[in-house]
């Protein structure tokens, strides 16, 4: 069972009193201090909750109908609605993941329930790519990086959206630009695609940055038919090059130490489970981050990823887990911006988080664990958001074959997002959505 001592062992006791003095109203926006103004010059990081996270075990109901259907459907993977943070309109927080609980109380985290699409499709695949590509009529692209399209120069600003992890997911693909992975303090490197051997399908390839360099340099033997594609892979060449040379001093990033813990330092107050050490995969991405925003990297976007919420089953024991992981690398990395200047301000002040996972579960428990579901949650942390509730929690006792239906379109997220913080106008987000979605208050106008 969840007690209170072990609620407020994870989240500290003022931080869980000033909670629930706050949101015993039932407030769904406006916690905390202000939000700021948009800085001139924004970041985004975006935080990939891979697996489908059950966010009904990071938020669960507290009373009312919602809690009666949860209290039935979940007989053993249920959390007691006594050990949860009220945060008023019938919700509560896991105190796993009580490390967001302060930036809640100060207003700094806005948490979005019900996300999701029209027709979703549980496979893992599928979901990811309809969240990446993020379109009204899906074309391949994703909506970052036909943001990168638009607004990043086709052959320069080469380091203006990056992803730490090895991959480039659809996400961060343009028809004309895409992304780059730096996954290390000491540069750029090529990923492994770049290196495998194979023919350019066409002159000009819409992923070059993944396939064209690569194409070039492992030809056998000149091909006059490949002249094009040899100019694409030299353009592509030169951007990376552009990109390591960017990157710092030789290609290398200063030393930095962070100001705080993160989650699996020797020293930090959360342990799994069984008082082992977090895993520090989110984290060491994040001090990656923080280390690049304070070496004045150029970039205006970071991706980031942390797996594993595929749970199946063994859930009571690895959804804590990775919650204290998720919550601690986000918390610690918000709070390692606050002593970071760097030259167009503070780092905390230019930084908003966003996290998102490709579904939600099955609200009925299975064996253990919980199987692949939808509406799902997204939660944004920084100075600039409105912190509360948002979107419609799911009505619990109307469920469509036994999952949620969802109550905010996806979209509505990218679109509040790239207006209200990426600085698009309307139209211009629009026409990378592809349609006009309904922005969200957790970000002002």
């Amino acid at each position: 069972m969840i007690t209170r001592r072990r609620f407020l062992q994870g989240a500290g006791a003022a931080g869980a009193a000033a909670l629930g003095a706050q949101a015993c109203g039932g407030m769904r926006g406006g916690l905390g201090a202000p939000p700021i103004a948009r800085p001139a010059a924004p970041i985004l990081v975006v935080v990939d909750v891979d697996g489908g996270n059950d966010w009904l075990n990071v938020l669960p109901p507290t009373s009312g109908p919602n809690r009666i259907a949860y209290d039935t459907l979940r007989p053993t993977l249920g959390l007691p609605a006594s050990g949860l943070a009220d945060l008023g309109s019938g919700v509560g927080m896991n105190p796993d993941f009580g490390a967001m609980v302060d930036l809640y109380t100060r207003g700094r985290l806005a948490l979005v329930t019900g996300v999701g699409m029209k027709s979703p499709n549980l496979s893992h695949f599928v979901s990811i790519d309809y969240w990446g590509q993020g379109a009204a009529s899906p074309d391949g692209t994703g909506w970052l990086g036909r943001l990168a399209d638009q607004a990043f120069s086709p052959t320069g600003d080469v380091l203006r959206g990056l992803t730490v992890t090895s991959d480039l997911p659809v996400m961060l693909r343009g028809s004309s630009r895409s992304f780059v992975s730096i996954t290390g303090a000491s540069g750029y490197v090529y990923p492994s695609p770049l290196r495998s051997s194979g023919r350019l399908g066409a002159p000009w390839d819409s992923t070059l940055l993944e396939t064209a360099f690569g194409v070039a340099v492992g030809s056998a033997a000149p091909d006059p038919a490949s002249a094009a594609g040899y100019a694409a892979g030299a353009l592509a060449g030169k951007m990376f090059l552009d990109a390591q040379n960017g990157f710092g001093v030789d290609g290398a990033l200063p030393a930095r130490t962070p100001s705080v813990l993160y989650p699996g330092d020797a020293g930090y107050p959360l342990t799994r489970l069984n008082g082992g050490a977090l895993s520090t995969g989110l984290a060491n991405q994040l001090k990656l981050v923080a280390r690049m925003i304070a070496a004045d990297i150029p970039a205006q976007i970071y991706f980031t990823r942390m797996g594993g919420f595929d749970t199946h089953a063994n859930q009571a024991v690895d959804h804590p887990n990775l919650l204290r992981a998720l919550g601690g690398a986000v918390n610690s990395f918000y709070d390692d911006l606050a002593g970071v200047s760097t030259s167009q301000g503070n780092a905390q002040d230019r930084v908003v988080v966003m996290a998102w996972s490709e579904f939600g579960r099955r609200v009925r428990e299975n064996n253990g664990g919980t199987d692949h579901g939808t509406a799902g949650l997204s939660f944004f942390v920084g100075r600039a958001v409105k912190g509360g509730l948002y979107g419609a929690y799911p009505d619990l006792t109307d469920l469509d074959n036994g999952n949620m239906r969802f109550t905010t379109d996806f979209r509505s997220l990218y679109a509040t997002v790239l207006e209200r913080w990426l600085g698009r106008t309307a139209a211009e987000t629009d026409a990378i959505l592809g349609a006009a979605y309904p922005r969200l208050d957790f970000l002002a106008a």
